[in-house]
């Protein structure tokens, strides 16, 4: 959540519209834009009243029954003129809605504060501003500057994707973990994850005792850096490389079925032999440390080492 000067206010809870045919409007804003129903409310007598569509955590669109007159719209009316629904990726978005057979009232472009948009309309004619907030984005930037978050990435172009970001966590077998140290030093050590797509967190095993666990323990924030092996292009010699970089909280997994979970995820990494896992399950598991990293924010870049 953002921060306001008197406090009185944390953040946009919903936005709310009503609508002439709300199975209609359901089906637009579910099918077409890929939002998720949270719940309904219905009416005394059993007719569905309301809906809420999930957006992000706290923040929802509600729709309403009932709609009759007709409202009016325009770039000269005054009062809500829009509704503005965020994406990671544009392009994605841009094809999704026309895949779905969405109505589409623009090609992408590049706002003036440098955001990518294009604009759809649902069926009752609301206005929808479908956006991405690139970091070189006045928005992003006011977003790292305001909200207590991240830096954006200074090399813009060179940033890839969530999905691209994922992709190598599910690959590759281990990364670097840096934590704040002992006397003002960093500690950073190398270590094998296992990303779960179930719940978008990274997963390690360890020792319960020692200099990563005291660290742990002092500052539970962190962050974890994965690349791959790069590829080269025909006739050159650098490679290009893909790192992500992470930074995220620390929790010790005390679960057993979780446990166990984590520890067959992360031998199967490395080992197709069913035997040789169950017995590591069985002899090693009880004395590790299992640790699950929680991902506050992750940024992904592709390099090329010439």
């Amino acid at each position: 959540m953002g921060k306001t000067k008197a406090g009185t206010v944390a953040g946009l809870s919903h936005a709310a519209i009503r609508t002439k045919n709300i199975p209609e409007s359901i089906r637009f804003y579910t099918e077409v834009l890929g939002l998720e129903e949270a719940f309904r409310m219905n009416t005394e007598d059993g007719s569905l009243a309301t809906v809420y569509l999930f957006l992000a955590p706290g923040q929802y669109l509600e729709l309403f029954a009932g709609g009759a007159r007709e409202g009016i719209s325009g770039p000269d009316v005054t009062g809500v003129c829009h509704l503005c629904l965020m994406t990671k990726d544009v392009r994605q978005s841009y094809e999704a809605v026309k895949a779905a057979g969405g109505p589409l009232d623009s090609e992408i472009r590049r706002g003036g504060s440098g955001c990518l948009m294009f604009w759809t309309h649902d069926p009752d004619g609301t206005q929808i501003e479908i956006m991405e907030m690139p970091p070189e984005s006045l928005q992003a930037q006011a977003d790292a500057r305001l909200a207590g978050g991240f830096r954006p990435m200074r090399r813009f172009k060179q940033q890839v994707g969530d999905a691209e970001c994922i992709r190598i966590l599910r690959e590759e077998r281990r990364g670097v973990l840096s934590m704040p140290g002992e006397n003002g030093y960093p500690y950073g050590i190398p270590l094998n994850h296992w990303y779960d797509p179930e719940d978008g967190k990274l997963y390690f095993h360890g020792a319960k005792t020692g200099h990563k666990m005291d660290a742990l323990a002092r500052c539970g924030k962190v962050s974890y850096c994965v690349f791959d092996a790069g590829y080269r292009k025909e006739g050159e010699w650098a490679l290009n490389v893909t790192s992500v970089v992470i930074f995220g909280r620390i929790s010790v997994v005390t679960d057993e079925a979780k446990r166990r979970r984590i520890g067959e995820n992360l031998l199967r990494k490395f080992t197709g032999d069913e035997e040789y896992i169950r017995r590591e399950i069985d002899n090693a598991l009880p004395r590790a440390q299992c640790l699950e990293l929680t991902i506050d924010h992750m940024t992904g870049k592709l390099v090329n080492e010439s």
